[in-house]
Formats: C-alpha cells, structure tokens, sequence
C-alpha cells in the first residue's frame, strides 16, 4: 500500500521541455548577479562616504542645519519646521554660565567685565523690548519661513522623532513546478499531452499586499549630531494558491518526471473513465510568505551646506522570512486498481521553510531641502548570516469502509525527502528608500515615497518541491536552493518630531 499514485494510475509519456541542467552551473549563474548587487552597494556606500568626507572642512562639532531622518524625523531643523538653522552654537561661549534657550547673550550699557585689567570694553547694547525667551530666530532671514509653516514658537531643538508608514508592496514571484493539472479523459494530466492545462504552479505573482513600518529615534545631544533608534517593518501574509473539486475539473492530476522511466508522468486524483478512476475529489494547495525586518540604529551627522545634509547610519539588523507550501487532496476510488472500490483516500504533503538574518548595517542618509519640501534618500546595506531551516513531511491515508490505515510519504513529500534541515549562509541585504517630506508643521510632516529591499539568500518551498520522483523509492532528495527575494512598494506616512 505505499504505492505513490492514486488509484493504481501512473501514465508515462515522451518527456517534453524536462531538460537537465548541472547544478555547479545553475549556481554559478545565480551567485554572479548577487556578488555584483554586493560589490555595486558597497561601493557606492564607500564612494559617497569618500565624496562626502572629502567636502568637509572640519569635524561637525557645530549644530547641523537640517536635522536627518532615519525613516521618521521629516526634513526639519534643530528648531524643527524643517529651516536652516541661521544662528551659531546654541549655549553660551565656553567659560560662560549656561544660559536658557532662546536668551539673547547680551549685557547692558557700560557694563565692566572685571576680567578685562584696563579700559573696560563696552557690550552690544540691550535691545529694549527683548524679553526673556524671545526667540533668538527674530529678525533673522529664516523668520518669515518658519511662520510659514506654522512654527511660531520653535527654538527648541526636537530631541524625540519617529514614523509611522504604510507600505503598499509586490513581493519576488513564486517559480514552482507544476502541482496541480487537468486535461481530457484519458490523457491524465501528464505534461507533454497537447490536451493538458496547469492549474497551479510555474511563475505564481501575487498581488500588491499592506504592510506597515514604525520608526522611533532620540538624538543624544542639543546639536543633532548622535542619535539612537530602531525600527520596525512587516508585510502583510501573502497566500497564494487554488482550491477545486472533480465536479469543477473532472480530470485532475498531480504531474511530475519519473526517474526511473525518464518520462513525464502523474498521479490522478479524479478520472471520469478507466479502471482507475475517482471521483468526490476536492483539492486545496496554499502557498504563504511573511516578511518581517528590525533594527536598532546610530546616526552621526557627516556634512551641512546650507539646509542640506548628509548623516552616516550603522547598527544591528535583523530579517525573518517564513515560506511554506501545504497540499491537501481527498478523493473516493470508484475504479479499483491500487485501492478498493469505496476507499476514501488523503494525501497531505507540508514544505515549511524559515529564514533568520543577524548581521551589521551601514549606510547614508541624505536631506535635500526647499523651503517646506525636502527630498531624503537613505541606502544601506546589511551584511551577516542567514540561517536557513527546512521541514518537509507528508502522508496518506485509506479509509477503507471504517478501517483506516496511515501511510508515510504524500505526493511531493517522500520518504526520501522527509525531513527537518538547516545550514547558515552569508547573506547581504541592500535597502533603499526615497521619500518626498512636506513640513506641515514643526512637528508634523506627511511624506509619500518608495522602499526595495533585496535578500541575497534565502530558502523557499519552491525549491524544496520536487519535479522528479522515483515511484520505486530513492527520489526526490532534498537540497538546499540558491534562492534572492525582494519587496517592492510605496510608502505613505506621518513623521513627528518633539
């Protein structure tokens, strides 16, 4: 009874479009594009760090002028609003008695420091009016602005920032052998007949999904030159799949290669003729994805000119993708052959994949701002390890008038390729962000713009499921793919600032 097809009906045909490919070269082919991803991030992280570098006429121990954002702290100044910031170091001059923000660093008329041994020197003279906590912004080019955007009272630089962001994203395409076909009476759904049709399986795209990101930050000093934070990213499940019945597709079959005739073959599930048939078929494959990053960042500012800046970004970085492919089968034998005419049988085959990142990011962050509008580009890169796990288990069951027997081994999952496996792999992951921020307070700016990520390695189902089987035994045997993923979408959020 550990026969792998339905009602005794394994239909051999000519191979059609199975060609054989060496694995050495198929991986050679697959590692090229990922080491020149690799090589182009690092490179353009390292160049623009130069670039920037270069441009510097000092270390940034004056307050920047345009506060940076990692993922959240929209284009906005030490003042917030998002303006340049006209006035030096905000504090008194080293040697003096700090001085509330906001206070002009004056003296009244004719006052003698008594440091000064000789003629005494006279101060700028107190403007009258000035009160205590004026705005030291008043009078300067930059006033009008902040007014503008509704930032009347903005001298205090913004210490806490975050976001919210939804993301609308496409995920990489599943590439996944034939599953599931149907064809005419008697041809069984085997690929090569001109009457067969895929059902389910090859490139399976989904839809645009939701996702949503948090980001929260705290800068560790008055100028916004250090700040810590950390983030977190998830996309909505993806499912994939088909659910039918034989009364929907009289002919249903599950195909594949069979090694040990080197001919196209399958295992019907439902057949309206032939000693073989079945029928009350109902079938259910569902493929699912989860995609979820974090990360726990520092930002140290690099460059200013003007209201534009440059920020250096670096960190722990996590990712987790979980993959999976179920198929669940019942059908009545109504033909005889390998069961008794009346058995209910089942056929249940699991492909759990899970994929866990731990590594080191760095990258640049850079604000390009116009008046109420600024333009931010992030890129970064993340370089560690990918732990890779893969469970695979299956099996069928006879209900034979009442008495039930349970079997190892379903459909794609055999005993050859039963099994819990694991390795750990290098990995980089590339991300990129590009966001259009309106001011639209001090504290709030909306923002509307596009994040990719790129995985190098990961394990996926489709790769676990084999094309081939052996009928006798010894095939499918389970090995690892050399498979990328990516994610791609708008992005839509709030920023705040406080």
């Amino acid at each position: 009874m550990n026969s792998p097809h339905a009602c005794g009906s394994i239909r051999i045909a000519p191979a059609h479009g199975m060609n054989t490919f060496s694995s050495r070269s198929v991986r050679a082919k697959i590692m090229k594009p990922k080491k020149l991803i690799l090589s182009t991030a690092l490179s353009a992280v390292a160049l623009f760090s130069t670039q920037v570098g270069a441009q510097m006429p000092n270390a940034p121990d004056y307050p920047p002028q345009a506060a940076p954002g990692y993922g959240a702290p929209a284009g906005y100044s030490a003042m917030g609003g998002g303006y340049a910031m006209p006035y030096g170091p905000m504090g008194p001059a080293p040697g003096n008695a700090a001085a509330p923000m906001g206070y002009q660093g004056v003296a009244p008329a004719g006052y003698q420091d008594p440091a000064m041994h000789g003629a005494p020197i006279e101060y700028e003279q107190y403007v009258p009016g000035q009160e205590y906590g004026d705005s030291v912004m008043e009078g300067s080019p930059y006033h009008e602005t902040m007014h503008d955007a509704s930032c009347n009272n903005c001298d205090l630089p913004p210490r806490v920032y975050g976001s919210a962001d939804l993301l609308v994203m496409w995920r990489k395409s599943s590439n996944l052998p034939p599953l599931l076909t149907t064809s005419d009476p008697g041809a069984q759904g085997v690929i090569g007949d001109p009457s067969t049709q895929i059902l389910f399986g090859g490139s399976e795209q989904g839809h645009a999904l939701t996702g949503a990101r948090i980001t929260t930050g705290l800068w560790l000093d008055d100028y916004q030159n250090w700040s810590v934070g950390g983030s977190f990213l998830a996309l909505e499940r993806e499912v994939l799949g088909i659910s039918t019945t034989s009364t929907q597709f009289p002919v249903l079959a599950y195909p594949f290669f069979n090694t040990n005739t080197s001919a196209n073959s399958s295992i019907v599930i439902a057949e309206t003729v032939g000693a073989n048939a079945a029928n009350n078929t109902t079938v259910d494959i569902r493929k699912t994805n989860n995609f979820y990053t974090g990360d726990a960042f520092i930002t140290k500012h690099l460059y200013t000119s003007h209201a534009n800046r440059v920020d250096f970004v670096t960190g722990y970085y996590f990712a987790r993708i979980d993959d999976a492919l179920s198929n669940n089968a019942q059908f009545t034998s109504v033909g005889g052959g390998s069961f008794p005419v009346g058995t209910v049988v089942s056929y249940n085959d699991i492909f759990q994949a899970k994929n866990e990142f731990n590594g080191a990011q760095f990258g640049l962050i850079f604000d390009f701002q116009d008046g109420p509008f600024t333009w931010r580009a992030m890129g970064k890169i993340a370089i560690g390890g990918m732990h890779q796990r893969m469970a695979i288990n299956g099996s069928r069951t006879e209900d034979v008038f009442g008495t039930v027997d349970i079997f190892s081994g379903g459909v794609y999952a055999q005993d050859s390729n039963i099994g819990s496996y694991s390795r750990d792999v290098f990995c980089f992951i590339p991300e990129g962000q590009l966001d259009l921020i309106y001011a639209l307070t001090c504290n709030v700016d909306l923002k509307v713009g596009c994040t990719y990520i790129y995985v190098s390695d990961v394990a996926l189902a489709q790769s676990a499921i084999p094309g081939t089987i052996n009928p006798s035994g010894g095939d499918p045997v389970f090995a690892f793919g050399d498979d990328d993923y990516w994610a791609l979408g708008m992005t839509f959020g709030v920023d705040f600032h406080y």
